[in-house]
């Protein structure tokens, strides 16, 4: 817990009674056993119930944290994107706020229940890593389910409700160092591309295979009148053929691009034809793009893919950290517990790749290790207090942290 002691000593915001809140916080819900309510953290961290309801009805700068978070676990040659995404929570009952149909990826179809939109910052090296920097529940429609209209309605939207939460963090992702937001083809909308791009930052994503592209045109121009931009016809495989390849190491994908206008954004953007050659004839083809026309095919790729390590930090925290487990209906504890798991997620991520650069090993990532370690640190606390043994004598054995380490899990 050093990093985190560190990283929540240069948020100045946070008294003496957050901070001592906050890690004990951390603690539980990565470490108790069952479900991360308050009362079962409770029950764990010898807190009463109406103390942790109390405490997460705070503001807290969990932006900041995380950003602090992430610049201690930064090296000096580490690449840093920006990927943004929402995730679904099932939530029961009628009077929880922002209740609403939502896209459920798992279940392939709109369910009942919460949407949670993330941003991470992920690093592109050899080992990717993802973490959390934010996290802002998404707006019920207001509109009633059974008088909704197919056409969309005016107000908030969800792709301006997402600007704005980018907008919100972005003074951190620059004083991080990121340049490009990646997302998958959801946020491929003029609107979204143009504000982010309007932020300062580029965008990487994924195009339709139909997408309306059209080539510059480069033949003899008229001598009088507005000359000729584009060329009638639209882009075709055929305009890939002449391309430079790139080859990915290690795997059977070649990269080739070319660069279009796209009529849908309204701008100039590079494309990048992937194939991925799955036997002798058969052959899997994706377009990308990046509104940087000068970034490398190679580098594109690479953003995309590593885009992915969103849903790794979804999957821990689910599963592991509480993030579906709130059983509050106060707006502020929730996004409070939100951003706790998100956060807690990432202690255990630095503190893992702190541990493996300290020995000179390299394993994947086991949420399940850290959450056995922090379970057992929990037991014996309670045995010390308890028995009132002398903490520092069993601290210090040589055996201390082995005990912390049984039945870990290691790949």
């Amino acid at each position: 817990m050093t990093i985190l002691k560190q990283a929540l000593s240069k948020i100045n915001s946070i008294h003496k009674k957050q901070y001592d809140f906050f890690l004990l916080l951390i603690q539980g819900l990565i470490g108790i056993a069952g479900k991360r309510t308050f009362r079962n953290l409770a029950r764990y961290m010898e807190i009463t119930e109406h103390t942790f309801a109390r405490q997460m009805a705070k503001a807290f700068d969990f932006t900041g944290l995380n950003s602090e978070l992430i610049k201690a676990s930064k090296n000096n040659n580490d690449v840093l994107i920006a990927a943004q995404d929402a995730t679904f929570v099932s939530k029961s009952g009628k009077k929880t706020p922002e209740l609403d149909f939502f896209w459920n990826g798992s279940a392939s179809r709109p369910e009942k229940g919460l949407e949670v939109d993330v941003i991470a910052v992920i690093k592109v090296n050899d080992k990717k890593e993802g973490y959390a920097l934010s996290a802002e529940q998404s707006p019920a429609n207001p509109i009633p389910k059974a008088e909704r209209k197919k056409k969309p309605e005016t107000g908030l939207s969800k792709i301006d409700f997402c600007l704005k939460h980018v907008k919100k963090v972005l003074a951190k992702l620059i004083e991080l160092g990121v340049k490009y937001m990646v997302v998958d083809a959801y946020f491929v909308k003029t609107k979204y591309v143009n504000g982010v791009i309007t932020l300062g930052l580029h965008v990487v994503s994924k195009l339709r295979k139909d997408a309306r592209l059209q080539r510059f045109y480069v033949g003899p121009q008229k001598a009088r009148g507005r000359k000729r931009k584009y060329d009638n016809g639209k882009i075709t495989m055929k305009d890939f053929e002449n391309g430079t390849v790139t080859k990915v190491a290690g795997e059977d994908i070649e990269l080739t691009s070319c660069i279009a206008y796209s009529i849908s954004l309204k701008r100039s953007i590079k494309i990048i034809l992937v194939r991925k050659f799955l036997g002798t004839e058969k052959c899997g083809e994706v377009f990308l793009f990046s509104t940087d026309l000068e970034l490398n095919d190679l580098q594109i790729y690479e953003f995309y893919v590593s885009r992915f390590q969103i849903e790794f930090i979804f999957r821990d925290a689910k599963g592991f950290a509480g993030f579906s487990d709130c059983q509050s209906r106060n707006p502020q504890r929730m996004h409070y517990h939100f951003n706790a798991s998100l956060t807690a997620i990432n202690v255990a991520r630095i503190q893992d790749a702190k541990q493996q650069e300290r020995k000179g090993v390299q394993h994947s990532f086991s949420m399940t290790s850290w959450s056995r370690q922090y379970y057992v640190e929990i037991v014996i606390n309670r045995f010390i207090s308890m028995f009132e043994f002398d903490q520092t004598s069993i601290k210090l054995h040589p055996n201390y942290h082995k005990l912390l380490s049984f039945a870990n899990v290691y790949h």
